[in-house]
């Protein structure tokens, strides 16, 4: 940091930057909650950032009336630290509750806290997940599937966590049920939930075995099973009966069958995956 302050050009780069960043007309990035529009908005005001709402109406407008759902700079006051935002994930559909992640500083480690979008605030007696390196998702109201450090020898080689445990409401995180163990050698491994305004649900575990490849599972009536995709492709989304799944290298999935271009975007039918998940025959959607 000191060789690069130290050049002629730093101070102009680092205003005109700064600048940039704190623009008040710079494009605010929607996400669709339900029936809202949400956007998490810094400035030289809010220099941790706010998470705010408005209607898909008002967003339209050149100057939509924006209301604060959480302000971590003031959250951070009245808990003196310094809480940066790492995001939240929410549960599917209602998408009223989701634990948020506020990091000490900035750090990879995180406590995750159940939070209300309606009322605006942290839930009495809900979800906390203290301080550690983890990933969560809802699997439904009542369920967090979790993916942290559990005591010794449930982290990776790179520090990240490869348990992931299945955490009932009401009950201590102490008591989580495993359901997947990596190994150390891994990255990590997280868990994620892919679900459908039409009421698709499908759990998975993304294993990441090296920096650019991943073994992903996903939960069938007989048990975790690894899906027969590439390691270098992510399964994006479920829409319609079939899970999306991006491939980043060829891929030929049966002898003699057809080929699979690096960049395109496949589909597979959800029943068939749940079936066999280690031989797949996939539709290409895009090329």
């Amino acid at each position: 940091a000191k060789t690069l302050e130290a050049d002629p050009r730093f101070a102009a780069f680092s205003a005109e930057a700064l600048k940039v960043s704190e623009d008040p007309n710079r494009l605010p990035v929607p996400e669709l909650r339900g029936d809202e529009i949400y956007n998490f908005w810094r400035d030289k005001d809010h220099i941790h950032g706010i998470l705010r709402k408005t209607s898909a109406a008002d967003f339209a407008k050149p100057d939509p009336h924006w209301q604060t759902v959480l302000d971590i700079d003031a959250l951070g006051k009245k808990e003196n630290t310094s809480w940066v935002f790492h995001g939240m994930s929410c549960l599917f559909p209602e998408t009223r509750y989701c634990t948020v992640s506020l990091s000490v500083g900035g750090e990879d480690a995180s406590t995750d806290r159940e939070f209300d979008l309606q009322s605006g605030r942290f839930v009495d007696g809900g979800f906390v997940s203290p301080h550690s390196k983890q990933n969560i998702a809802w699997l439904n109201n009542d369920t967090l599937l979790i993916a942290r450090e559990w005591g010794p020898n449930t982290m990776t080689q790179s520090g990240y966590a490869y348990v992931v445990k299945e955490w009932k409401r009401g009950t201590p995180l102490a008591s989580a049920k495993e359901i997947f163990r990596g190994q150390s050698s891994d990255i990590f491994v997280a868990p994620g939930v892919l679900e459908d305004a039409q009421g698709d649900h499908l759990t998975i575990l993304d294993r990441a075995v090296t920096f650019f490849q991943s073994r992903w599972l996903v939960q069938t009536p007989s048990g975790l099973k690894e899906m027969g995709i590439p390691l270098k492709s992510n399964p994006v989304g479920v829409i319609d009966g079939r899970v999306l799944i991006e491939i980043h290298e060829d891929w030929a999935p049966a002898t003699g069958g057809p080929k699979f271009t690096q960049g395109s975007l496949l589909s597979v039918r959800i029943a068939d995956l749940l079936r066999d998940p280690a031989h797949l025959h996939p539709d290409v959607v895009f090329a």
